[in-house]
């Protein structure tokens, strides 16, 4: 009895994790496939603990209650749902517990809560995407004003005196204002593993991390050698570093775009291939021959792949598994293990494949509208990196230029010190020590907000994160070109 108390009193300080509506819409998919093979309550629990949600604890938590404590599964699930920090699973628990107690069908019941759950993820999902949508504006009016800051310190610094710690002072505080729009599209954004690894998945995908892995570094090294000890013009160096990162962001767009297209045929896939199989009385092994493949070109080359390893005598487990892994989408490799292990236990395929299907369609479709947010998102963003680096060097190239002038102009002597009383101007005290330090800083915000960009067009669109090659590759070609063709324009304007 003592040790029962204990160990019940070591239960109650047990800390279950938030679900988000995806996980746990994901939960209720796979134990909705699991329960339409017909299998009893305590394999249902059984296999619930089991999957690959977080909300699989909460079921682990029920069957120790149940087995150790000799708990009733209603009671049980009523008594973790008093422990829920998360209010969608408190509330799906305790109808749980009413369903269960009833005697009502897990089957119908557990697939009629997948059903209500996915409007729920829908529904938050599109919340965040509205919110995406007004901080993606905001952030864009974040760069335009931090760039202000920029511009306004060398303006004043014509005018009045310069202040070095002063103008460091404020260019650190606008970097760190950008920072914050970056991690406001990051906090917004909804929250999604979309590949499978950086390191794995798709051939495509592994080929553009170590094209990405081999020339970052290449890059860097070899832009920097170019500027400091070779001599050559920072904009040529930026151009030739972003025309390195360009094959690596090309093959990480290319194979983001396939696993996309990959997840939107995996769905018609999934009601094929169970449909086949029921209407035929086939095995799912023997319905993949059976299909008409010129329906998923894109998923062509891997169902074929699939079903050779199968005729092959190779374990099921494996065979679908790699599968999963190997189109480097982690929504099919999720999907795909609910699938199999519906199959496997006994479930109808066609069932389980149209249970599985309706959830890879919601997300997909949702994901769909996330990317054309994204899309209009970093075309903006692009073209306001543009404006941004050409408005500063402009600028940047007025006060040099303007140097230069009063500094030819002014007599010398005597007189100079004379003249400097009557104009009283600041530009006609301005070293070249004090411009280098302008354009050191002009440079650098360019960069910086350049990359802070390219890292929230990332952020905002998901996928594969290696993409961020691409559109850093763009925006330091935007801001090198703006560095090798504004300052000529200006002298030719002021000549």
């Amino acid at each position: 009895m003592s040790s029962s108390k204990s160990s019940q009193k070591r239960g109650n300080k047990v800390s279950f994790k938030p679900v988000s509506p995806f996980q746990l819409f994901y939960q209720l998919t796979y134990m909705s496939a699991m329960a339409a093979a017909g299998i009893s309550r305590a394999r249902t629990f059984e296999l619930a603990a089991l999957s690959s949600s977080p909300a699989a604890e909460y079921f682990a938590a029920i069957n120790t209650l149940v087995i150790e404590f000799r708990y009733d599964y209603p009671e049980a699930c009523r008594n973790i749902a008093g422990k829920c920090k998360s209010d969608n699973m408190k509330t799906f628990l305790l109808r749980f517990s009413d369903a269960l107690r009833s005697g009502e069908p897990l089957a119908e019941f557990l697939a009629r809560e997948a059903g209500v759950q996915g409007e729920d993820y829908e529904n938050k999902y599109e919340r965040d995407l509205e919110a995406m949508k007004q901080w993606s504006n905001a952030f864009s009016s974040i760069v335009i004003s931090v760039s202000l800051i920029v511009v306004i310190q060398m303006i004043s610094a014509m005018i009045y005196s310069m202040n070095p710690t002063s103008i460091s002072m404020m260019v650190f505080a606008g970097l760190i204002i950008g920072g914050f729009g970056g991690w406001i599209i990051y906090r917004s954004a909804p929250h999604e593993i979309m590949p499978v690894s950086l390191r794995g998945g798709s051939p495509e995908q592994i080929r553009a991390f170590r094209v990405f892995r081999l020339l970052t570094p290449v890059a860097l090294a070899t832009s920097m050698m170019m500027n400091m000890f070779m001599g050559i013009e920072l904009g040529w160096a930026l151009i030739w570093f972003a025309a390195l990162m360009l094959p690596a962001g090309i093959l990480s767009l290319r194979s983001d775009k396939k696993a996309r297209k990959q997840e939107e045929e995996f769905s018609t896939f999934l009601r094929s291939v169970g449909g086949m199989a029921t209407s035929s009385g086939t095995t799912i092994k023997q319905a993949l021959t059976k299909l008409d493949l010129t329906s998923f070109p894109m998923m062509e080359p891997d169902i074929k792949r699939l079903s050779t390893r199968l005729q092959a005598g190779v374990a099921p487990e494996i065979c679908w598994h790699n599968f999963g892994v190997e189109t480097g989408s982690k929504l099919i490799s999720e999907v795909v293990d609910i699938f199999f292990s519906g199959v496997r236990i006994g479930g109808d395929p066609e069932r389980v494949g149209y249970l599985c299907s309706l959830f890879t369609a919601k997300t997909t479709q949702l994901r769909a509208k996330r990317k054309l947010i994204a899309g209009t998102f970093s075309g903006l963003t692009t073209v306001m990196q543009g404006v941004v680096s050409g408005v500063m060097v402009f600028v940047l190239s007025i006060v040099r230029s303007f140097a230069e002038v009063v500094t030819t102009l002014l007599p010398t002597g005597q007189a100079a010190a004379e003249g400097q009383q009557a104009l009283n101007m600041s530009i006609a005290n301005l070293t070249p020590a004090q411009l280098d330090f302008l354009n050191l800083i002009t440079v650098s915000m360019v960069l910086i907000l350049g990359l802070i960009g390219a890292t929230a067009i990332v952020l905002g669109d998901g996928g594969y994160k290696p993409k961020i090659s691409f559109y850093l590759s763009l925006i330091v070609f935007i801001s090198g070109a703006s560095l090798l063709l504004v300052p000529p324009m200006v002298a030719g304007i002021l000549k």
